[in-house]
């Protein structure tokens, strides 16, 4: 009888001992196919907005020359690319056909002159005859060939001042030349500029485009340090001298609406059209708070919320849960928000083997 109860006693703890050891192992199964997550906690601070890129410089403004006729050019001092310094001779022509024509407009004026005095003469001879009915027909006629020969002096002066002042194109700031359409011996033409020469004293330009929440911080007037692509390399002050809406397909390759074009003014007296400038700009936004990758953001009708882990102790261990946790986006930029809505030490779901939903059972 005794043998028979220690049997049974045995027994009965064999069974229970089996059946903890099926539910932890039911449990153990049960677990492996829970989803997998990945996890990390928030960290407190503010963004950094940063905004970096380069361009090639262009000028901020050009002069450009034009020929004063349809001359051909006789000599081009300066070339494209050439280094320039104000009033330096830099294309002359030939005016031989605009001489000519002032000789002959000195011509016309002269007859104009004899013409002049032959009406005065006739004048003279009313004015002591008895007859005065032609006088005042005679007066006119002087008064009309005066006004002509002034008209005529004007086209003198305009073809003295054409010889002497565009005969020779001279520089009209120091600069560079960055275009030259003109070959000696060929005729020009005043339709287009001969010559155009970047000016120093108005400096160089250069954009690049950057997200709209980097951009934030920035404003025209801020001044920065521009990196310029030379030998030895060598870095100039520069400003912010506009920032504006970037157009759809911008030169990043991104879409318009959430980029900003942000112009940069440089100023010294080596640059050159085309070199390479190289800019960045690091801030700190305002908002301060719990920052998450922008990637683990899910929206609903509510708003915006993350899933955050939260665990169960029982008897048979910790038991892990996914939640939805809402959250207010307080600042941004490219890949990082700052966010009101979570604890310091409040771990957030980054990643997932398979979809979830709020309230389902995890494993990590």
């Amino acid at each position: 009888m005794q043998r028979r109860k220690k049997t049974l006693s045995w027994m009965i703890g064999l069974f229970f001992i089996m059946l903890l050891v099926l539910t932890f192992l039911s449990n153990t199964i049960q677990g492996m196919s829970l989803p997998k997550v990945s996890v990390q906690e928030p960290e407190m601070g503010g963004l950094d907005l940063n905004v970096s890129g380069n361009g090639f410089l262009q000028p901020a403004h050009t002069a450009q020359l034009y020929a004063e006729a349809d001359w051909k050019v006789d000599k081009i001092l300066k070339r494209k690319n050439d280094r320039v310094k104000r009033g330096d001779s830099l294309v002359t022509f030939d005016t031989t056909s605009t001489k000519r024509t002032l000789q002959d407009e000195k011509t016309r004026y002269k007859q104009k002159e004899l013409q002049l005095a032959k009406l005065m003469d006739e004048l003279k001879i009313m004015l002591r005859s008895e007859d005065t009915s032609g006088i005042e027909d005679k007066k006119r006629d002087l008064e009309n060939q005066k006004l002509d020969m002034q008209v005529q002096e004007r086209k003198i002066a305009d073809l003295q001042k054409q010889i002497v002042e565009g005969g020779t194109l001279r520089a009209p700031v120091d600069g560079i030349v960055i275009s030259l359409n003109a070959s000696e011996g060929a005729t020009s033409s005043r339709g287009q500029p001969i010559i155009e020469i970047a000016d120093d004293a108005a400096g160089y330009q250069f954009a690049i485009v950057a997200d709209s929440n980097d951009a934030s911080m920035l404003r025209i007037g801020d001044k920065v340090s521009v990196q310029l692509d030379e030998e030895p390399r060598r870095s100039i002050e520069g400003f912010i001298s506009d920032i504006e809406d970037a157009e759809a397909g911008g030169n990043d390759g991104s879409s318009g609406g959430t980029n900003k074009k942000i112009t940069f003014d440089v100023t010294d007296s080596q640059l050159q059209p085309g070199l390479k400038a190289y800019v960045s700009i690091s801030n700190q936004s305002r908002s301060f708070g719990m920052q998450i990758p922008k990637s683990v953001l899910e929206q609903d009708n509510n708003g915006y919320y993350v899933f955050t882990l939260t665990e169960k102790n029982g008897p048979l261990g910790t038991a892990y849960y996914a939640s939805k946790t809402y959250v207010t986006i307080k600042d941004e930029n490219g890949d990082t928000a700052v966010t009101d809505g979570l604890m310091p030490d409040e771990p957030f779901i980054t990643d997932s083997s398979e979809p979830i939903s709020d309230g389902d059972r995890v494993r990590y």
